[in-house]
């Protein structure tokens, strides 16, 4: 099983640090991976470089995206989608992080991230066992002022 934690970077550091995900990647594996002092120090630096998850329009977003797609179920705040293809993924909407599990092939995972790229511009997924992360919508993308 594949699991995404996705953040929502703060726009000035998802600009200036765009090709070097990897920066990010490994803080936030330091950080899971650290205890006492050190943690609370990593922890100070992800919250000043994240943003909370707009909530309401994640859970919005993804309700009005597959609320008519056979094999999606939302119980409890929690979203469920499983495609004719056995494709299945889980999503969990919290304050600071979006959790996101999935198994088969790609097509419900990247259901949910296009859904959920659409509510802000600098969510960064990571996927700490496969060391794979990502913007879900890529900078080039982005039109800044």
């Amino acid at each position: 099983m594949r699991s995404y934690q996705i953040y929502l970077i703060e726009d000035e550091f998802a600009r200036h640090y765009f090709g070097r995900e990897k920066i990010f990647f490994n803080l936030f594996l330091e950080y899971i991976q650290s205890s006492d002092w050190h943690k609370d120090i990593l922890q100070k630096q992800i919250e000043y470089i994240t943003k909370k998850i707009p909530t309401s329009n994640v859970h919005f977003s993804l309700e009005q995206s597959l609320q008519r797609k056979q094999g999606y179920l939302t119980q409890n705040g929690v979203y469920y989608l499983k495609t004719k293809s056995n494709s299945k993924a889980v999503v969990y909407i919290h304050e600071h992080s979006i959790i996101l599990k999935a198994e088969g092939d790609f097509d419900a995972e990247t259901t949910f991230f296009e859904c959920i790229r659409k509510c802000e511009a600098s969510f960064l997924a990571i996927d700490f066992e496969n060391k794979r992360y990502g913007w879900l919508k890529p900078i080039k993308e982005r039109k800044y002022g």
